[in-house]
């Protein structure tokens, strides 16, 4: 019973590596959340590299295989924090994505997420 509770009520937090952008959308790897038993998800999306900007979304599903978009593209410049917050998370899993905001110039972001009850 009390890993059933802890399992409810104790947050789940991602913190993945700094992540360069390529020139089409990319996974955030170890950006993605599952929001089983939970009500609330959250990302930030910073945007870490020194010149280059870099577009990011984030994505939502029920099964992990076919992913609609949560957020849409917004552009990040360089230095600036993007924002994501679902108080009722409709959604089973959901993920980031980024990419160049121009193709060939790269960017980095740092994304941070959680999910709770």
């Amino acid at each position: 019973m009390n890993d059933f509770i802890t399992s409810v009520f104790e947050p789940v937090y991602t913190a993945p590596a700094d992540q360069e952008s390529i020139n089409a959308y990319a996974d955030v790897t170890g950006s993605k959340i599952d929001t089983y038993s939970k009500s609330k998800i959250c990302y930030t999306c910073k945007n870490t590299d020194g010149a280059n900007s870099i577009n990011w979304k984030v994505l939502s599903s029920n099964d992990d295989v076919s992913y609609i978009e949560a957020q849409a593209e917004a552009t990040l410049t360089f230095g600036s924090i993007g924002s994501y917050t679902n108080t009722l998370a409709t959604y089973r899993y959901y993920k980031v994505q980024i990419k160049a905001t121009v193709g060939g110039s790269q960017g980095d972001a740092q994304v941070r997420g959680f999910s709770k009850v």
